[in-house]
């Protein structure tokens, strides 16, 4: 009689499944660390044992634990479920902190490198763009370039190997730019790095994320770079494609570039506003829809072959089918460029392709966890990325909505010989299509639904006409539009040609399309992240939604929409009377808001590119969406400079501005680009202004005509008074308007808090200033470690011999100062203290 019971094929299933689910969990929780040890030699000994124990006992368990007291079955579930959960910690940990150390050490920041490089991305231009935004002249040709590259030699050996982020500035030789060529340069290195800010895209966890040793430009002056030889191969092809799609002169080539190899160089802003605006921006995102969408439309021409062929030989048709659309999808992720969105798409297809060759039916939860277990073998970093969560949240929902459930109609054309062909059609429609479309509809539905709050916590918003939109667009774009391309990449020039511009046709109506749903239906809605209280409520509520139709209770889930889209109602929970100053973290520029009584001032909006980054949507509208805000009620640039006016467009276009203030008529010209009416007036000496309980008292510049706002000692200077607490905001000025100030002001009474005048340059902030305004604190906004050396030592050493309290948005990330009412000692909050292990805090770091 044997003694081991059989084993259950269920239950061996489950336990498989487990401990995929811990080994993932292991990998995962790592990047969420606040700090990463160092892999000494002691640790690594303690882990290993630690795992040999475990796995020596497991193994010991399952040889004799069979018949024993119940305490050996609770050893073997301690063993089979501890081991995969610190396996998987322990890669982790080897990963990431590999990550972290593979970056440019601190002390080579800035240094020059002459360097043998071969480009490794398809590169991405745009007009070139002087240090102040003022551009090259209609008639330049000059382009500022950026692309990836890998060092093959250099005079420092670290960099010998490594991935380098490189922009080239101002460039005429674009034509030689291309993908696989080497090239012989000189760069100026700079470590890893991104400003942070509550709310906003983490820039420096992308990099460490996507494997950048350094950022850098090339230094032309220096020594001009050389070119030693052009692409080949991937490459090669890849410059080849773009060189066709371009010469194709299509009117969506833009787009096609976008779907085809990734390039989103070409979009315009109006096409990533329409596709935010309809919620189809993931269809120009490289991901598991189209790798998807590749592999089943390749598998099935595979399954078509196989079936053709079948007259001659023995042939395993879904071997053949299945080889096919793999091998399409991993053509299609080589051709876009390989980006880890793609990559972790051509993972999961090749763990449903590969068990539906095996043919053995394995249980989708199971197939699930194997696909998000090697996503995170191979990229441990990948939980910081949205996408990441987006693919997976997606797919687990359509898993838990049709588990065990199977769509199918009858067969019509052979139930009945009798009926005619008409009432054979109707029927069909009726009973095939119907339940069809029914599934394709929920399956939306259930999408939306459960990427609702990943949408909120990631992009600070969702849209509302996403339903309807996709159930047009993901089959359009599925079966028109994307096998279409990918016939035109791998056809002769002639039939491409055809099947480009069908696609080019088809492009042009979907186009049409969503900018007729984006005039007409609600579209994009900004939104508060909500409390993670409300993020728990709605995810069980979430679930509750996708449970099967008759489930006690599940009507309940409903709850989850008026907990989430609270933030959109007319009316807000009363919060405590505050104030609260951001000096938010834009780099070498300046951009502060102020919140008092859910009424939001903004001073300077950081710097801004005509049709390229800008500061104020990129960094201040969703720190402000993120807090609640939906309007601005004062926007006040200081003067004209890119690194504080450049941001103001990109500010109006996400938030109304009900004033725009300004010296001289920059604010006039300022609200001119505005999307909305915007009314606008001056920051004159003498003048006042009031938002909430925030009294702002102008003290320069006097009323002049030679004011126009473009020079730094045209900068406002605003004095800020909340309930006896004072703020100075001083601009751009230099000591010249630091001693007037101190004439025209002479009995000012010492300030809370002073924004540091032109970023701590040592042309300002003179022991003339500091006497007069007698700061508790100081803070600095200024790019880590730029070549303008701000803030200047001498600044800095001049505030702390008089016991100022300092930070740095360079070294602390965005830095925030909370007064609560009846309070004179803020609280002070860094950005970079946030517990992550990629963030550290600088020299100049005051919070808490």
């Amino acid at each position: 009689m044997l003694r081991r019971p059989c084993a259950d094929s269920g239950k061996v299933g489950l336990s498989v499944t487990g401990g995929l689910w811990l080994f993932g969990i292991g990998i995962a929780q790592v990047a969420l660390w606040p700090r990463l040890p160092g892999l000494s030699t002691a640790l690594c000994a303690v882990y290993f044992s630690l795992v040999l124990v475990l796995l020596l006992a497991a193994v010991l368990v399952a040889r004799r634990g069979y018949g024993r007291p119940s305490k050996w079955l609770m050893v073997r579930g301690a063993c089979y479920w501890l081991l995969p959960f610190l396996i998987g910690a322990g890669w982790g940990l080897y990963w990431d902190r590999a990550a972290l150390d593979a970056r440019l050490p601190p002390a080579l920041h800035g240094t020059d490198f002459e360097v043998t490089l071969q480009i490794t991305s398809l590169p991405e231009s745009r007009p070139a763009v002087f240090r102040y935004g003022r551009g090259h002249g209609s008639g330049s040709t000059a382009l500022d370039v950026q692309f990836l590259a890998e060092v093959e030699s250099a005079e420092h050996a670290a960099l010998v190997g490594q991935k380098v982020l490189v922009s080239w500035y101002g460039s005429d030789r674009i034509a030689e730019i291309r993908a696989g060529s080497r090239w012989t340069m000189r760069l100026r290195l700079k470590r890893p790095r991104g400003s942070v800010n509550p709310h906003t895209f983490d820039y420096e966890a992308w990099l460490l994320q996507e494997g950048v040793f350094a950022t850098g430009y090339i230094r032309e002056k220096a020594l001009r770079p050389v070119l030693l030889e052009d692409g080949a191969g991937l490459y090669r092809l890849r410059e080849s494609i773009r060189d066709r799609v371009t010469a194709a002169n299509l009117g969506f080539g833009r787009l096609l570039r976008a779907l085809l190899l990734g390039d989103k160089s070409g979009l315009t802003d109006t096409d990533r506003k329409v596709l935010q605006s309809t919620g189809t921006a993931h269809l120009l995102a490289i991901s598991g829809l189209h790798v998807g969408m590749v592999a089943g439309f390749f598998l099935l021409i595979g399954g078509y072959l196989g079936r053709l062929l079948s007259p001659f030989g023995s042939w395993n048709s879904r071997l053949l089918a299945g080889s096919g659309g793999l091998a399409a999808a991993a053509g299609y992720t080589l051709i876009c460029g390989a980006p880890l969105s793609a990559q972790r798409a051509l993972i999961m297809t090749a763990v449903a392709i590969s068990v539906w060759i095996w043919g053995r039916r394995v249980a989708s939860g199971l197939a699930f966890a194997l696909a998000v277990a090697m996503v995170l073998l191979l990229q441990p970093l990948a939980v910081l990325n949205p996408g990441f969560w987006l693919s997976f949240l997606a797919v687990a929902a359509l898993l838990l909505c049709y588990s065990g459930r199977t769509v199918s109609g009858p067969d019509v054309f052979h139930a009945s010989e009798s009926r005619s062909t008409l009432a054979k059609l109707l029927s069909y429609v009726g009973q095939y299509i119907k339940p069809h479309t029914i599934v394709a509809v929920r399956s939306q539905w259930v999408v939306i639904l459960a990427l609702l709050l990943p949408s909120l916590l990631f992009f600070s918003g969702a849209s509302a006409s996403a339903l309807l939109v996709n159930l047009v667009a993901i089959p359009w774009m599925g079966l028109l539009i994307l096998p279409s391309i990918m016939l035109g990449a791998v056809m002769p020039m002639g039939i491409s040609g055809f099947c480009w511009q069908f696609a080019d046709w088809q492009l042009a109506l979907l186009m049409r399309f969503l900018h007729g749903v984006d005039g007409r239906f609600p579209s994009w809605q900004w939104l508060t992240a909500p409390g993670w209280w409300v993020v728990g409520l709605a995810l069980v509520s979430v679930l509750i939604l996708m449970l099967p139709r008759g489930f006690p209770g599940r009507l309940l889930g409903w709850c989850m929409l008026p907990v989430v889209l609270a933030p959109a109602l007319p009316w807000r929970s009363q919060e405590p009377t505050a104030l609260s100053v951001t000096v938010l973290d834009v780099g070498q520029g300046l951009a502060v808001a102020v919140a008092s009584d859910d009424q939001y001032l903004v001073l300077d909006t950081g710097a801004g590119i005509s049709g390229g980054w800008s500061a104020g949507s990129s960094v201040v509208a969703p720190y402000l969406v993120g807090e609640g805000a939906t309007e601005i009620a004062a926007l006040v640039v200081s003067h004209g400079d890119r690194d504080h006016a450049g941001g103001a467009a990109g500010l109006a276009e996400v938030l109304p501005v009900s004033e725009v203030i300004a010296p001289g008529d920059l604010g006039a010209r300022l609200a001119g680009t505005f999307p909305r009416p915007t009314t606008s007036t001056g920051c004159t000496a003498g003048e006042r202004l009031s938002v909430a309980d925030l009294n702002i008292q102008w003290l320069w510049p006097p009323a002049s005509p030679r004011v126009d706002g473009e020079e730094n000692d045209h900068s406002c200077v605003a004095l800020l008074d909340w309930r006896g607490v004072r703020i100075l905001f001083t601009g751009d000025i230099s000591r010249k308007v630091e001693r007037r100030l101190a004439a025209l002001y002479p009995d000012f009474a010492p300030v809370d808090l002073l924004i540091v005048p032109h970023h701590g340059s040592r042309t300002s902030s003179s022991a003339t200033l500091l006497d007069w305004s007698q700061p508790a604190r100081a803070v600095f906004s200024a790019g880590y470690r730029h070549h303008f050396s701000h803030p200047h030592p001498a600044v800095v050493q001049r505030l702390s011999s008089r016991g100022v309290k300092l930070s740095n948005t360079a070294d602390a990330g965005a830095v925030r100062f909370l007064w609560l009412a009846g309070s004179v000692v803020p609280e002070v909050y860094c950005a970079r203290d946030s517990g992550r292990f990629w963030r550290t805090l600088g020299p100049l770091s005051e919070c808490g």
